[in-house]
């Protein structure tokens, strides 16, 4: 039987003195920076210059910079690029950027099952992934509802992967709704036998 996570099993405050960095400002990346916004969170926008959604994180009160810039400046560092640029992204932005104790957080397990990403070992690697588009899981929080989200450990540096990622969940409003707990191999295949089904 699955685990399955509320809000009363995630701490806001392990998220209080962490930058997190959202690269790419896209469907989840917009839904899920106001929310972290709006918990509390500290969050730094990454988003490529004179884009439409370069222009939207402006609108909505965002100063967006580079992706190494963000990627320098955050604690945890969640990418929502499109599936297909994540490893190019990471490898000329993020990894040099990582340092002991950092987090790299994604919304689908894609990049790390089929090791497009090798993140270093003294970082934590966890996944947060909500059961809907970005607008979904915005609309939802503004609603004080969630929408149910799939945690994954990858990687357990610091000994607070899972703490940290059930936090990043309720930030977003996940835990409200309820966060099963599953595996990086398990969220990329199901939701790739789905795409094609």
């Amino acid at each position: 039987m699955a685990k399955v996570y509320y809000d009363q099993d995630a701490d806001l405050n392990l998220l209080k003195d962490k930058a997190i960095a959202i690269i790419g400002y896209g469907i989840q990346g917009r839904g899920q920076s106001l929310c972290l916004r709006d918990s509390g969170c500290r969050v730094i926008v990454s988003e490529l210059a004179d884009t439409p959604n370069f222009e939207q994180a402006k609108t909505d009160g965002f100063i967006p910079v580079s992706a190494d810039e963000a990627a320098k400046g955050a604690d945890i560092i969640q990418i929502l690029t499109q599936d297909h640029v994540q490893a190019k992204v990471y490898k000329e932005s993020i990894k040099p950027n990582l340092k002991k104790g950092k987090a790299l957080c994604f919304s689908h397990g894609f990049n790390i099952r089929f090791k497009q990403i090798k993140p270093p070992k003294n970082v934590d690697v966890f996944m947060v992934a909500p059961k809907g588009p970005g607008a979904l899981v915005r609309k939802m929080y503004e609603e004080d509802k969630g929408v149910p989200c799939l945690l994954a450990v990858f990687q357990d540096a610091t000994g607070q992967a899972k703490q940290l990622g059930l936090a990043y969940a309720k930030a977003i409003g996940g835990t409200r709704a309820g966060v099963i707990e599953t595996t990086f191999d398990e969220e990329t295949e199901t939701d790739l036998f789905g795409e094609q089904t």
